[in-house]
């Protein structure tokens, strides 16, 4: 479950982190129809470094916050 803040919001430069991974990784691979669709980004809250995740049921180390696409795409428009 998406971890946020007691006003349900994201730190804004982690939701920015995160929105940058995975518009890039949209950019490298344009093919909709073709690519692999991830769930979210799980980020650290300390480093601002994330990587995308795919599975259902994602695992989360202790520092780590889930972004999901949906918020993401939320976020962006």
């Amino acid at each position: 479950m998406p971890q946020s803040n007691s006003n349900g919001l994201f730190d804004p430069a982690l939701l920015r982190a995160a929105q940058d991974i995975y518009s890039f990784y949209c950019q490298v691979n344009p093919d909709r129809e073709r690519r692999r669709q991830p769930i979210g980004v799980a980020m650290n809250k300390f480093s601002y470094r994330g990587k995308l995740i795919f599975s259902s049921y994602p695992i989360l180390l202790p520092e780590e916050r889930f972004i999901s696409v949906e918020q993401l795409e939320a976020e962006y428009h």
